[in-house]
């Protein structure tokens, strides 16, 4: 028999990401879901990311042109030098 988990809020969303991709075990994911199922505040914060999912991966990409790359890198080069002094 599958293994049963004891989900907690703080371990559900702990395993949220993997949940919302898809990577979880059969059987963690069935816990995940009936912790779901009895925890309103859980669902809430699931439904939220599982949306926020779904619009990022349907919008377009759109490359940064090349002087807005290059400023870019140019401060974060600047700050992490800076950090490292």
């Amino acid at each position: 028999m599958g293994t049963t988990h004891k989900i907690t809020c703080k371990s559900l969303l702990e395993e949220l990401s993997g949940y919302v991709d898809g990577e979880l075990s059969q059987e963690l994911r069935v816990s995940l879901e009936a912790h779901l199922a009895k925890c309103p505040d859980c669902w809430v914060t699931f439904d939220e990311t599982q949306r926020t999912v779904e619009i990022s991966r349907s919008v377009e990409c759109h490359p940064l042109p090349d002087d807005v790359h290059q400023r870019l890198l140019s401060v974060l080069e600047s700050r992490w030098q800076a950090s490292r002094e």
